[in-house]
C-alpha cells in the first residue's frame, strides 16, 4: 500500500512497519530522512523530537477489568481542566485502545504511568500457552511444566496507560484498523507541561501496583525491643505531618485519605493515605516523593524530616519516644579455635582399636585360594572390564553441566536394583522427585509413559512399584542440606530399612555450614566432609555415588580441532584434589551435546579403581566405554566404533529374568503389539529418537 502521501504533513516523521508492528528500517530513532512508504503493510507514526516533541498516551483498554477506563480517564481529566480534552488529537486503535495524541515542550521516554495486578485466569492462560508452546519444541513435560510455573510466576502485571515519547511510536492511520476519531494530524496541538502533568497524573491514579520503598534492614531487623519504625507505624500521625508539611486533605476515598500537593496545581488531587494498607503514594512527579510508590508511615517521615536518611530518622524517631531503647549489650568474646575432641584415653591404655590377625586373616585366605569375591556386574561386559559395583565403595563422578550426568548415574543406580537388588536413598537436588520417578519408570521398560509409544497401564504399575521398593528419595526442594543432614537421613533409612548406597546430586549443592567449625576454612571444611562421608560408610557397609561439576577452566578445554569441548579429568572436579583423593572409584560421565552425529553417545571414562584386585581398572586416555540413548531416549545400550551396538542391560534383565509373572506379562504385551515392533525380543527394535528440531534421527 502506498503511504507516501503522509509526507505531505509538514513537522511530522513516519516510517514503514509490518502489520506485526515490527518496524522496518534500521536507526529509525535518530533519522530524519523520508522513509520509503510506497510498498509498505502498515505505517508507525514517531514520537519524540523527530516530529516536534510529539508525545502519546497510550490507553490499553484490553486490560481494562470495568470496561470504563478510557470514559473515566477523559472524564477525570476534564473535571480538573475542562478544555485540556479539546486540545487533544485522538486515534483508536486495531484492538480498540486509544492514542492520546499532543505535543509539549517537555516530554520524556517510553515510561508506564498506571499498572494492575494480573489475575489468576491471566497466570493460568500464561501457563497453558507457553507450557504448550515447549511441548512443540520437543521439551521434556517436566522441563516444560518448570519453564510454564516460571512463566506464570513471572507473569505479575497488565500495563492499563503508559506513554510513547523520545525513542518510541505507534501505530497510526491510515493503517488498516486505525482511525482518527477526534483532530487529524494537521492539528496537533502544543499543550504545557502543566497540562501534560494533568494528564500524566489522572492516568497515574489508575495504577494499582506499588513499589514498596523500604529502610535498610539493619534499621528494621527484629532486636530485643520495638523498633522506632515499626512504633511510628502504629502510633505515628502520617496524615498530620503531611499537612505540616503543606499538604492539603481534599476528600476521602473509602479507606483512603486524598491529598493535593504544596503549591500552585490545577488538579484536584495528588496522591493519597490508604489506611488499611498503612501507604502513602502520590500520582504526580511533581513532589519530594517517587509516583507509583508505596511509602509506609516511617518512609514519610524519613523523606519530609531527614530528606531520605533513614539512619537520621531512626533517631529523631527514638529521641521522639517511639521505640524500645536498647541498653548496649557488653561484646561477648569470640570463642578460641574449635576443640577437637578425641575418642581415645591413653591413660586407660585400651588397645581395642589395633588389629589383630581376626581382622584380616580371611581376607589373606581368599586371595591365596583365589576365592576373592569380585565386585558386581554392571550388565554390560566392556563396562565390567573397567568399572564394578562394590559394596561400601565411595564412588564419585564428575562432568560438564548438562551432558546428562545424572540420568547416566540414575540409569546405572536402576541396573544395579535390577541385578543385585541394591537399594539407595537419593538426594537429587536439581531434579524434582517427580522427575526421577519419571525418568527411572522410563528406563525400567524403555518406554515413554505417553504417546505412541508409551507403556502400558499394567507396565507402568510394576515398574512404579520397583522403582519405589528400591529408591527411596530426600525432598531435595524443600530444604536446604548439609552434609550431616545427609548422613543422618540415611541413618534414620537404615534403622529401618536394607540399604546399600547413598547418592548425593550435586555435592556443591549442600549447605555450606561452619557453625562450631570458627577456625576452618572451607577447604578443610570440605576435606572434613568428605571424610566424615567417607568414613560413615566404612562403619555401615554403605557406598555413597557422589556427582560433582567441573571447574570453569576444564569446561572451556576443546578438542584438537578447537571445536568441541573434552572430557574433564579427575584432577577438574570442583573442590580440587581431596576429591580423588577420597574417592574408591572415580567416573567422569561426557557426552557432546552438540556433535551432529554423536550427541546421543554417552561416553564413560574411569580415571581410578582403588582395588583392582576385585574387578576394574581405570580406561586408557582416548579411549572410554560407550553407551548410546536409544529407544527414544529411554535406555542406554553399548556402543562400539564402527557404530555397533552390543547389549543393553536393562533389556538383557527382562529377557534373562526367570520371574513367570514377569515373563507372562512380557510375552502379553508382544502379544498385544506384535505389529508395534516393540517386543522385548529382539535386540534390534529400536523407537524413533527425537532431536531438538522433531526429526527422527535413527531407530
Amino acid at each position: 500500500m502506498d503511504f507516501n502521501h503522509l509526507h505531505q504533513i509538514e513537522g511530522l516523521q513516519f516510517m514503514p512497519v509490518k502489520a506485526n508492528k515490527l518496524p522496518i528500517v534500521k536507526g529509525w530513532q535518530q533519522s530524519q530522512v523520508k522513509h520509503d512508504l510506497s510498498k509498505c503493510e502498515a505505517v508507525g507514526l514517531v514520537c519524540g523530537s523527530l516530529s516536534g516533541n510529539l508525545e502519546v498516551v497510550d490507553v490499553d483498554v484490553k486490560y481494562d477489568l470495568t470496561g470504563k477506563l478510557f470514559d473515566n480517564y477523559k472524564r477525570f481529566i476534564h473535571e480538573i481542566d475542562p478544555n485540556l480534552l479539546k486540545k487533544l488529537v485522538i486515534q483508536k486503535t486495531r484492538g480498540g485502545g486509544y492514542h492520546v495524541i499532543y505535543r509539549c515542550s517537555v516530554i520524556g521516554g517510553n515510561q508506564k504511568l498506571a499498572n494492575r495486578p494480573t489475575t489468576k485466569e491471566e497466570k493460568d492462560k500464561t501457563y497453558e500457552e507457553t507450557y504448550k508452546a515447549e511441548l512443540k519444541k520437543s521439551t521434556d513435560d517436566v522441563k516444560a511444566r518448570q519453564i510454564a510455573e516460571k512463566a506464570s510466576n513471572a507473569d505479575k502485571v497488565r500495563v492499563l496507560l503508559e506513554t510513547r515519547g523520545e525513542g518510541g511510536y505507534v501505530m497510526c492511520y491510515p493503517t488498516a484498523g486505525y482511525e482518527l476519531i477526534f483532530g487529524d494530524y494537521y492539528g496537533i496541538n502544543e499543550i504545557t507541561p502543566e497540562e501534560r502533568d494533568v494528564l500524566h497524573g489522572v492516568a497515574r491514579q489508575f495504577n494499582s501496583v506499588l513499589e514498596a520503598i523500604t529502610a535498610p534492614k539493619i534499621f528494621t531487623t527484629k532486636r530485643d525491643g520495638l523498633t522506632p519504625f515499626d512504633d511510628y507505624n502504629e502510633r505515628g500521625d502520617v496524615i498530620g505531618l503531611l499537612q505540616e508539611h503543606g499538604w492539603k486533605v481534599v476528600g476521602r476515598k473509602g479507606a483512603k485519605t486524598v491529598f493535593l500537593r504544596p503549591g500552585q496545581t490545577t488538579s484536584q488531587s495528588s496522591g493519597n493515605f490508604d489506611e488499611d494498607k498503612k501507604w502513602f503514594s502520590v500520582f504526580t512527579t511533581s513532589t519530594e516523593f517517587k509516583p507509583e510508590t508505596a511509602y509506609l508511615p516511617y518512609a514519610v517521615f524519613a523523606v519530609l524530616e531527614c530528606g531520605g536518611d533513614f539512619k537520621l530518622a531512626a533517631k529523631k524517631l527514638l529521641d521522639m519516644g517511639y521505640g524500645d531503647k536498647v541498653e548496649p549489650k557488653e561484646k561477648e568474646k569470640a570463642p578460641s579455635t574449635r576443640v577437637i575432641q578425641s575418642r581415645v584415653n591413653p591413660e586407660t591404655k585400651d588397645k581395642s582399636l589395633f588389629a589383630t590377625p581376626a581382622d584380616y586373616d580371611q581376607y589373606l585366605k581368599q586371595v591365596r585360594e583365589g576365592t576373592l569375591q569380585m565386585g558386581l556386574t554392571t550388565g554390560s561386559p566392556s563396562l565390567d572390564d573397567y568399572f564394578r559395583y562394590k559394596k561400601g565403595n565411595f564412588v564419585h563422578i564428575n562432568g560438564i553441566d548438562n551432558t546428562g550426568k545424572t540420568e547416566f548415574v540414575w540409569w546405572l543406580l536402576l541396573v544395579a536394583a535390577m541385578y543385585h537388588g541394591w537399594r539407595g536413598v537419593i538426594f537429587s537436588s536439581e531434579n524434582t522427585v517427580g522427575a526421577f520417578m519419571r525418568r527411572m519408570i522410563q528406563f525400567y521398560w524403555g518406554k515413554p509413559l505417553t504417546g505412541e509409544y508409551a507403556m502400558s497401564q499394567r507396565q507402568f504399575e510394576i515398574a512404579k512399584q520397583f522403582v519405589e521398593n528400591h529408591f527411596l528419595l530426600i525432598k531435595a526442594q524443600e530444604e536446604l542440606y548439609n552434609y550431616k543432614d545427609i548422613i543422618n537421613l540415611c541413618r534414620i533409612a537404615l534403622s529401618e530399612g536394607d540399604y546399600q548406597y547413598g547418592m548425593i546430586d550435586p555435592y556443591n549443592s549442600l549447605k555450606i555450614d561452619l557453625s562450631g567449625f570458627s577456625k576452618l576454612n572451607t577447604h578443610e571444611y570440605h576435606y572434613e566432609a568428605l571424610s566424615e562421608l567417607k568414613a560413615f560408610g566404612q562403619q555401615n557397609d554403605f557406598g555413597w555415588f557422589v556427582t560433582h561439576h567441573a571447574v570453569t577452566a576444564a569446561i572451556r578445554q576443546k578438542d584438537a580441532e578447537k571445536k568441541y569441548p573434552v572430557a574433564p579429568r579427575k584432577e577438574d572436579t570442583e573442590q580440587g584434589g581431596k576429591v580423588a583423593n577420597k574417592a574408591d572409584d572415580f567416573l567422569t560421565i561426557h557426552r557432546i551435546t552438540q556433535h551432529p552425529t554423536d550427541w546421543m553417545i554417552t561416553e564413560v571414562h574411569v580415571r581410578k579403581i582403588k582395588d583392582t584386585e576385585t574387578g576394574g581398572r581405570p580406561t586408557t586416555l582416548d579411549n572410554p566405554i560407550k553407551f548410546e540413548r536409544y529407544k527414544g531416549g529411554y535406555a542406554y545400550v553399548e556402543f562400539f566404533d564402527g557404530r555397533m551396538r552390543g547389549i543393553d542391560p536393562i533389556q538383557e534383565w527382562h529377557i534373562k529374568n526367570n520371574n513367570l509373572k514377569q515373563q507372562e506379562i512380557i510375552i502379553q504385551e508382544n502379544l498385544e503389539n506384535k505389529n508395534t515392533g516393540s517386543s522385548f525380543e529382539s535386540r534390534t527394535t529400536f523407537l524413533p529418537y527425537k532431536d531438538d528440531t522433531d526429526n527422527e534421527i535413527g531407530f
